[in-house]
């Protein structure tokens, strides 16, 4: 953010006159500025790496250099902004094109203003108060967890997707999921029996019934769909669901994702630790 607290925004589509629009959309609440404004993907990308914008809103289609070139050179030149794809293409294959390569969200055209500023602040508020859930996550076993005070680095980062996906702290679902997600990390055959086995267990730990807790963890899930959750949800598994997952399905992925994150952690750091011995022995 620049010296007054304002949002810079640099914004890139082929329709100038949707860009003076989209200009005057953000900035009419006096939080956000516009820094630039270009209808092809090298302008654009070239205005990006000089200004280092807090984000980048951009088409699919762009001339010369396509958005997903765009995103694709953000990602490899480690640039921190928030990059939201908005696109009048609203295919699976191309959602998936655009995550996989950088954006952070996706919005389908026409957009509505106040969606679309809302979307802005949250991504942002994440962007600074949360890291990625790949950025340098350490090992966890299920003997052990690193921990920052009373906070384990599972239970942090299980927080950071839940919030990311729009729930809130204040809500049981969230806490519920959290612990859930926690257990099945730890012992992956707790999803199996989880309206035997998982829901009791939970609510033995917050004093409440089973069903209370499935319900609560069906409405965040719920809540979650109607706000970041399906776009975080596609993130961690791979694939678009247009339906919200069942709280089964829902639990699996999430903790499956970090499961992946551990086995991938564990392998490196022990190819790191042969190599330093066999320096050692050269």
């Amino acid at each position: 953010m620049n010296n007054n607290g304002k949002i810079r925004v640099i914004i890139a589509d082929r329709d100038m006159l949707y860009l003076q629009k989209l200009k005057i959309c953000l900035e009419r609440k006096g939080d956000m500025v516009v820094v630039g404004m270009a209808d092809n993907g090298q302008t654009a990308f070239a205005m990006i790496e000089e200004a280092r914008p807090d984000v980048v809103l951009l088409d699919a289609i762009l001339g010369e250099k396509d958005g997903v070139w765009v995103l694709e050179n953000i990602k490899s030149k480690h640039l921190d902004c928030v990059s939201i794809m908005i696109s009048a293409i609203d295919s699976d294959s191309v959602v998936r094109r655009a995550i996989t390569s950088g954006a952070d969200y996706y919005m389908a055209k026409p957009i509505q203003g106040e969606l679309l500023l809302e979307r802005i602040h949250q991504l942002t508020e994440q962007n600074a108060s949360y890291p990625k859930v790949h950025r340098n996550m350490p090992p966890l076993t299920e003997q052990t967890q690193f921990e920052y005070g009373q906070v384990s680095f599972l239970e942090a980062e299980v927080s950071s997707i839940l919030s990311r996906m729009g729930i809130p702290a204040s809500i049981k679902g969230y806490h519920f999921i959290r612990k859930a997600v926690m257990m099945v990390v730890e012992d992956r055959e707790a999803i199996v029996g989880i309206t035997k086995g998982l829901y009791p267990d939970i609510a033995k730990i917050y004093h409440t019934t089973a069903s209370k807790v499935e319900r609560a963890i069906r409405h965040a899930i719920e809540s979650a769909w109607k706000k970041n959750g399906r776009q975080i949800y596609f993130e961690l598994s791979g694939y678009w669901m247009m339906e919200k997952p069942t709280n089964g399905q829902f639990i699996a992925i999430v903790a499956e994702h970090f499961r992946i994150e551990n086995g991938k952690r564990q392998q490196n750091e022990t190819l790191e630790h042969y190599g330093q011995k066999v320096l050692a022995y050269l």
